[in-house]
């Protein structure tokens, strides 16, 4: 028995951060992980691209990691095709397990994105069901309240008809008798006011010299009014039984409205996570240098770079549509609509709407003052309002250098048929300005008109009516950076590039001095680096909140080598997602 303790005792290998059961081993950090420390120890930015791989691989991983090698993805170099046609075995073999590499990434890649769309698929048969129960529940709910006020209804009815019947007789005798003695109080005054007119007629008409003032007299006198009968004829003063109609009228209870109880779990407020989490991501190597990103829909988007329009689909990397009759610069110059309609700055600098099957394009807004050139369109998801930031240059006097140019910027806010509603400051003073240079422009929730100068170095936010709240240049003292380059931009502690707000009405703003996201509050205050240390120096050049999934899209651009980064910050939907 003793042996058989003994042998039957197992030797457990436990986590190096937990005492959970290992699962997983990092290659980089040489330790064994758990599944929940495994988890964290993925979304930590600064560790993304650890290998990370199960325990039983621990012995091999040659086979699943090699470093990166900046021929990688140019083939087989000239001495590689020179050892193979002279059958050098060691370099046939090195390629053959080159090959064999991507392979394997390309099919765990494949893998990866089919278990998104499992997800997604499960997420919404669940959705699906419980929306159905909702409404066979509701429509049963309905149908019994119905009945019920067609009862009430018919039992009120029922009583006011018995109330009518009960006013007696003798009380409709005794109503017609005080409508009498109505009457003859007021035939009384009546013929007391004919008899003061006809002594005044006497009196007067003695006289032959005073007939004017006879005339004045009478139409200056006042006479008694005749109250009108119809509205002394009576008031009712006998107590009628109405005890029935009370009890009916008790029964109906009126309630405030509320929201609706969905049992699916997806109405639990959203919070803020506590470090952003990668879902998926997009090569552009087909896009050179991409500006600016409008999410159409969670798997479309279109991007802009030069003066070409590309809306993308993110799950395939198919281009469903591109034009090149775009306005060139290098901001926020398209925005998408509530309805799902482009809407952009084409080379003439007029804003055109492009319908949603990519078939007709519609002139919103005619560009006629060259003076003001557009920087930036954004369509307002809430009021349907196109906010368009513009710019022109003041040049210096006479003898003066070049240099010496500076920008004024204002922002316009027109109606979706392009009426003319506001102006964002409404008096340029030359010498201080509001704006400078709006690259990019946006609307948080609370109203406020959010703009991204780049010239003057801030964050500027504007209420709904047009009134300067604040402007954010920079994180404080104690939270700062160090700046990439600062000999580009030495007297600026941040210079913004794309901005977008979120469900939870924060600012997100990329920084090129940095190289960073931020987030602030909806009142200006710094909150965090949201995204920090991008990969290979990548700049964050451009942001779009999609308000479908509550996800965030950044471009990181770097030439040819530019990426679109899909993140989740916010927790939403919990109880379903996971």
């Amino acid at each position: 028995m003793e042996c058989s303790k003994i042998s039957n005792q197992v030797s457990v290998k436990h986590c190096s951060l937990c005492p959970g059961t290992t699962e997983y081993y990092c290659h980089d950090c040489k330790e064994d992980l758990c599944r929940p420390c495994k988890e964290t120890h993925v979304d930590i930015l600064d560790i993304e691209y650890h290998c990370v791989t199960i325990y039983k691989k621990k012995c091999n991983p040659a086979s699943i990691y090699e470093p990166w090698n900046e021929d990688q993805d140019k083939g087989m170099t000239m001495m590689e095709m020179f050892s193979v046609v002279f059958n050098n075995p060691l370099l046939v073999q090195k390629y053959r397990q080159k090959q064999l590499l991507n392979s394997k990434r390309a099919y765990e890649h494949k893998c990866t994105m089919i278990k998104i769309s499992c997800e997604t698929i499960y997420s919404t048969q669940v959705l699906l069901a419980k929306l159905m129960s909702d409404y066979t529940t509701c429509h049963k709910e309905i149908s019994q309240l119905q009945t019920t006020v067609e009862t009430f209804s018919l039992r009120l009815k029922d009583a006011m008809d018995n109330a009518q019947c009960e006013i007696s007789s003798e009380y409709k005798a005794s109503l017609i008798c005080r409508l009498q003695k109505q009457q003859k109080k007021q035939e009384k005054k009546i013929k007391r006011n004919i008899a003061r007119i006809q002594k005044y007629e006497h009196r007067y008409e003695k006289s032959a010299n005073r007939p004017v003032q006879f005339l004045r007299f009478i139409k200056t006198v006042r006479l008694p009014q005749i109250q009108d009968t119809q509205h002394c004829l009576f008031s009712l003063t006998q107590e009628i039984n109405m005890k029935y109609l009370i009890e009916i009228l008790s029964d109906i209870k009126i309630t405030q409205r509320g929201k609706r109880d969905l049992k699916a779990g997806h109405t639990l407020p959203l919070t803020l996570m506590s470090s952003p989490v990668l879902l998926k991501s997009l090569s552009m190597t087909d896009l050179n240098n991409p500006i600016h990103i409008s999410c159409v829909t969670p798997d479309r988007v279109w991007i802009r770079h030069n003066r070409d329009l590309v809306l993308t689909d993110i799950i395939t990397g198919v281009k469903l549509h591109s034009f090149d009759d775009h306005w060139y610069c290098d901001s926020g110059s398209h925005s998408v609509n509530k309805k799902g309609e482009l809407i952009y700055l084409d080379k003439n600098g007029n804003i055109v709407k492009l319908s949603k099957d990519m078939k007709t394009t519609t002139t919103v807004i005619k560009h006629t003052d060259t003076t003001w050139r557009p920087q930036c369109v954004y369509s307002s998801p809430s009021s349907g309002d196109l906010l368009v930031g513009k710019r022109y240059y003041v040049w210096p006097p006479e003898g003066g250098r070049l240099f010496d140019t500076k920008f004024i910027g204002k922002v316009m806010r027109y109606d979706s048929t392009g009426q003319h509603k506001q102006t964002i400051p409404e008096k340029i003073n030359t010498t201080q300005t509001l704006y400078q240079m709006p690259k990019f422009v946006t609307e948080n929730n609370n109203g406020d008109v959010v703009v991204s100068d780049f010239e003057r170095g801030a964050v500027t936010v504007t209420s709904h009516e047009g009134i300067h709240r604040f402007s954010y240049k920079g994180p404080p003292l104690g939270s700062k950076l160090l700046p990439i380059f600062p000999q580009y931009f030495p007297d600026k502690d941040i210079v913004p590039l794309g901005i977008c707000t979120d469900a939870l009405s924060n600012i997100l703003v990329c920084d090129l001095l940095t190289r960073t996201v931020q987030m602030l509050s909806q009142d200006g205050q710094f909150l965090k680096y949201l995204l920090r240390n991008p990969i290979h120096w990548r700049i964050p050049y451009d942001l779009s909140y999609d308000v479908l999934t509550d996800c965030l899209w950044v471009i990181f651009e770097f030439g040819v080598k530019s990426k679109l980064f899909v993140y989740r910050h916010i927790n939403r939907h919990p109880s379903i997602l996971h």
